[in-house]
């Protein structure tokens, strides 16, 4: 609409004003999120939303950010062994892997873990624990995008950094020094399995000492890293420090390659505090008693059809009266007193002395 004098009023309505403001304002985020992300390529990361958390619950963190090189390799073949043997492999979400997720789910077995390395370390840094599809779909593309623009050994020294390890723990180094007492870069291959093993719980699983799980899963991810090296399954870590499988000898058929063995299941939950009833027999007598108590305990009150009568107190018993000296003295005939011991507890008499010679 034009007025006479030629100014004209704004047709955007204050719905369209506001929309266009909050636009303007994801979009300013979308961008300030990415120069954060690019900017975390070339400098260590601060901290996380989940370090947050756990300081406002109370606890104490622990945390030494710590290259790349001076973390054992053990650990980072442990982790790929343990969380993604695909990592090398994929761009930061692994198709194939959210197929067999989904797969599996539909067959009506336990629903197992799709995330990769890479989106773990998107939501550690960037996002929190929690968020459903909205939050999975944040770490999804977060992942894609630092797979592209860090790589995988800086996405590798990030996750090794921010990774929780329980007890308010962050990071190899400080979990090396809490649970073994030396750096991250001495340890041993057994430490790092145990370290790796407890990752998807660290808070409820334990390193010291372990328990019979994850000392079972600790082994079995032995097992697990030495295929990992043989195959290079961890060579886009170390790049050219990690030698190339030698190539098979001319004229012999290529040797079929290692088996991954499979991670052993979750435990299933237990209660902490209760612990199961032990077996009662079927022949103990005092069972039958107890059984008799529960049937007659169940059974209902019966029902008062008649009101009681009245309670009356009865009436108490007249207190003795004593006896007068004069009353209790019994009238005794005339003569001599007998002052010999009355046999009161029927003792045999005494035998009389013999009368002394005439």
């Amino acid at each position: 609409m034009t007025y006479a004098n030629g100014h004209g009023t704004d047709s955007k309505g204050p719905v369209r004003v506001w929309l266009g403001r909050l636009v303007k304002l994801i979009a300013g985020l979308f961008v300030a999120f990415h120069v954060y992300a690019l900017l975390l390529k070339f400098v260590p990361v601060p901290g996380t939303i989940l370090m947050a958390q756990r300081a406002i619950g109370g606890e104490s963190l622990r945390r030494d950010i710590t290259p790349i090189e001076d973390i054992s390799p053990y650990l980072v073949s442990a982790v790929i062994a343990a969380e993604d043997t695909r990592y090398c492999e994929h761009h930061g979400v692994d198709p194939e892997a959210i197929e067999k997720a989904i797969d599996e789910y539909q067959r009506g077995r336990k629903a197992r873990g799709a995330s990769t390395i890479t989106q773990q370390t998107a939501k550690n840094v960037f996002f929190w624990n929690g968020g459903g599809a909205p939050r999975k779909a944040g770490d999804m593309w977060m992942a894609t995008f630092i797979d592209y623009t860090w790589g995988k050994r800086r996405v590798m020294e990030a996750y090794l950094n921010v990774a929780e390890w329980g007890d308010g723990i962050f990071g190899a180094e400080a979990a090396a020094q809490a649970r073994f007492g030396k750096p991250a870069s001495k340890l041993t291959e057994r430490e790092a399995a145990l370290l790796a093993a407890v990752l998807p719980s660290p808070n409820k699983w334990r390193v010291d000492p372990p328990g019979p799980y994850v000392s079972k899963r600790a082994g079995t991810l032995q097992a697990r890293m030495r295929v990992v090296r043989n195959q290079g399954l961890d060579a886009c870590v170390f790049g050219d420090k990690r030698p190339a499988a030698l190539p098979p000898v001319k004229g012999q058929p290529a040797p079929a390659p290692e088996v991954m063995p499979d991670l052993p299941p979750d435990p299933e939950p237990q209660p902490e505090e209760t612990q199961p009833d032990a077996p009662v027999s079927t022949e103990d007598p005092l069972n039958d008693v107890l059984d008799a108590a529960d049937q007659s305990f169940s059974r209902p009150a019966p029902e008062v059809t008649e009101e009681p009568e009245p309670f009356s107190e009865p009436d108490l018993a007249p207190a003795p009266q004593e006896e007068t000296p004069a009353e209790s003295a019994a009238p005794q005939e005339s003569g001599p007193t007998d002052l010999r011991p009355r046999n009161d507890l029927g003792l045999d008499p005494e035998p009389e002395p013999d009368s002394p010679p005439q």
